[in-house]
């Protein structure tokens, strides 16, 4: 996978071409909302694996075992998080990474 974007073009008017279209401000606002919604996606779908641990915050446990709810909305909180960090990164790099976005296929992300 090379470096930066447009380094595997072996032509220069090409690869300049490709350049000057993917730093325009329409793709870069392109590429931050297709991140927002590959991060909408897979937040809400890591929610589903974490959503029992995360119910414990309404559970009323005596006192001396609160420390216990503590540990495991932690544990919830650090699942959810690696989850949708490894996703997200993993969509990506499939859809948007060195790639000339079009508004039109934006939502085949989801």
């Amino acid at each position: 996978m090379p470096d930066k974007p447009g380094a595997d073009i072996q032509h220069e008017l090409e690869r300049a071409i490709f350049l000057s279209l993917y730093n325009s401000g329409k793709q870069r606002f392109l590429r931050l909302l297709s991140i927002a919604l590959i991060a909408g996606k897979h937040g809400l779908r890591g929610l589903l694996y974490v959503w029992p641990l995360t119910l414990l915050i309404f559970v009323d446990l005596p006192g001396y075992w609160a420390w216990l709810k503590l540990i495991l909305v932690t544990l919830a909180l650090a699942a959810w998080l690696r989850f949708v960090y490894r996703s997200v990164k993993e969509d990506y790099s499939r859809f948007v990474q060195d790639r000339i976005l079009q508004p039109s296929k934006l939502f085949r992300v989801l």
